[in-house]
């Protein structure tokens, strides 16, 4: 193809708007390095600063046959740029924000896990541990903890002294605490972490 020498930005500007590819081509490759050094100087990312220039190219050429431009089509080019600096700071920063969270839910999830996990353990400690106990002493600490009877009406309930169902409460909460020492050391590390 042969290429064609443009005087001005406005001649420029006319035969983009009418779709001209060898206009376009121009614009972009005068433009091109100068916006990008204005965009890596912000961005620092050679990535990031192309696709932004890329961006403000295809924008450009899809809004060719509105353009309107009042200053010069450099001046147009580089507030254009400066505008996508910002939007690409405040997606950034939204997307930081996002990370942060997430990974405070993550950590949130994963600690919540680990209690729900702990928990369901010493449940199951406790009731095979509870399996252990007399038949009698059982019954006393499911009527205490689990009812919440006192002493005195567990002792009415079950037909036996006060003093009796205290002694049966009491061997099974040292029978378990000596048991469950342990699980419960960790739930209570889990909790308050």
């Amino acid at each position: 193809m042969k290429s064609r020498s443009f005087h001005s930005d406005g001649t420029l500007l006319e035969l983009l708007r009418q779709g001209d590819t060898q206009a376009f081509e121009t614009i972009y490759t005068t433009y091109w390095s100068r916006l990008y050094n204005q965009a890596y100087k912000r961005l620092k990312s050679k990535e990031s600063t192309e696709e932004l220039i890329q961006e403000l190219f295809v924008d450009l050429w899809e809004r060719r046959a509105g353009l309107i431009i009042t200053h010069s089509l450099e001046a147009y080019l580089r507030t254009a740029t400066k505008y996508l600096i910002i939007q690409y700071f405040q997606k950034e920063e939204v997307r930081s924000r996002y990370l942060l969270y997430y990974q405070h839910w993550q950590e949130s999830a994963t600690s919540c896990t680990e209690e729900v996990v702990a928990l369901h353990d010493l449940e199951d400690a406790l009731e095979q541990h509870l399996s252990a106990l007399s038949p009698q002493s059982k019954l006393v600490y499911q009527l205490s903890r689990h009812q919440h009877l006192t002493i005195t009406e567990i002792a009415h309930r079950l037909n036996i002294s006060e003093k009796t169902a205290e002694n049966h409460l009491g061997r099974a909460l040292k029978s378990l605490r000596m048991s469950l020492k342990d699980y419960v050391a960790l739930v209570l590390f889990l909790i308050c972490e």
